[in-house]
């Protein structure tokens, strides 16, 4: 007896970490390559839906709502309105009581009792027999990979600061339909994502995609990203959809320099390669020639700056942008081509080519890259849209 109960707590387990953490096979975002986003809204319908479609259709935004059936059935006027303003509506249960989801006759009826094309289950949950049910309904699994953490006690501002930082080409972000604070957010948020280029549609409009396993993996390391970028005061130079640079100040570890030793203020660069994952290797070096224009603004707001550099396999065709490059120390060397390569294979699914497996350091110093790549007013750049930089919050994206 002890043995089952001990089987049946793995399999649980195990499908939580495949099925929610990770997301295999779960529809959690679309391709990279063009600046569609998804806008969801679980929970729905609420006394503030009335007002959460007025605020979209002043923007002339579309998005997804993902209904609860018994809310749904107490407010239909309001579901009537979601469609007749153009949005998408879909599944979100029954209720939202998760812990009755565990037995499978309640989660089959959960599941079964509304129509969709698509389910969320509530807080994604997944049990042994969750995407079992999906197939027999016929329907599709749809997560997030962008959370707006509007159900969080945290200043509005700070939410959309950090949604501005964290989405991207491709993202559904996952919002709710009934906390005032998401208004406050989203009269924040949308003025600037659509300012910089974003387009926000239906998740029929974006044309999702389910998550391979290395899709998954990197879905489920996200978090690790974030508090990366909290810890070490990391900052996006641009926030526009293929700005494909982030900055982190730091004192130059090395290798020295002439004229610049270690220790002197430096940026190091950290590249989005989550943005160029389905980007062709002529528009990825096009928008990063555009982003070392971000990058140089960025340089000419800090004094103090006297050095930008990085360390990759792509260091030797960063020649082509203008960067000099730098030999590394061998166990440097080793560990940032090994670094380079699982990035590589994580992110665009390829590995590095023998001949270019070895990392280096490609650098501009200050002088160098406010020549070649001058900000418009080199001492003062103008705001981009969106351009506060101010670190997200914590958590896991």
């Amino acid at each position: 007896m002890v043995e089952l109960f001990g089987a049946v707590l793995l399999l649980y387990g195990l499908s939580d970490l495949l099925f929610r953490l990770l997301g295999l096979g779960a529809y959690a975002h679309g391709k990279r390559r063009e600046a569609k986003i998804a806008l969801t809204f679980d929970d729905g319908p609420s006394e503030r839906t009335e007002a959460l479609l007025a605020l979209l259709a002043r923007h002339g935004v579309k998005a997804t709502f993902f209904l609860t059936g018994e809310k749904a059935r107490a407010r239909p006027d309001l579901v009537e309105a979601i469609r007749r303003e153009g949005h998408q509506v879909e599944d979100h249960g029954e209720g939202h009581r998760p812990l009755w989801l565990f037995l499978p006759w309640v989660e089959w009826r959960h599941m079964a009792q509304n129509p969709g094309r698509y389910y969320r289950p509530p807080h994604g949950l997944h049990t042994p027999f969750t995407r079992l049910f999906a197939r027999l309904l016929g329907k599709r699994i749809a997560l997030w990979d962008v959370e707006g953490k509007d159900w969080l006690d945290l200043p509005p501002e700070a939410l959309a600061e950090r949604l501005l930082f964290y989405v991207k080409p491709g993202s559904i972000v996952l919002l709710h339909d009934g906390p005032e604070r998401t208004l406050r957010l989203l009269e924040i948020f949308l003025p600037r994502l659509l300012a910089l280029g974003y387009e926000p549609v239906t998740l029929d409009g974006l044309r999702p995609i389910p998550l391979t396993f290395r899709l998954a993996l990197l879905r489920g390391l996200q978090g690790l990203d974030e508090r990366y970028n909290q810890r070490h005061r990391v900052r996006r130079a641009g926030l526009g959809p293929f700005d494909l640079f982030r900055i982190e100040k730091k004192p130059f570890p090395g290798p020295a320099l002439p004229g610049l030793p270690p220790g002197v203020p430096a940026l190091e660069l950290h590249l989005e390669s989550a943005r160029m994952t389905d980007l062709s290797t002529f528009e990825v070096v096009r928008h990063l020639r555009k982003s070392l224009y971000r990058v140089a603004e960025a340089v000419a707001q800090d004094p103090e700056v006297r050095l930008v550099y990085g360390y990759s396999y792509l260091a030797q065709g960063g020649r082509y942008l203008g960067f000099s490059t730098q030999p590394l120390p061998f166990w440097p060397r080793l560990v940032s081509s090994l670094a380079s390569a699982w990035f590589l294979w994580l992110y665009r699914g390829e590995l590095p080519k023998r001949a270019h497996f070895w990392a280096g350091m490609a650098y501009f110093t200050r002088e160098e890259l406010l020549r070649r790549y001058p900000p418009s007013t080199p001492a003062s750049p103008p705001p981009e849209p969106g351009a506060r930089q101010t670190p997200p919050p914590g958590g896991p994206a």
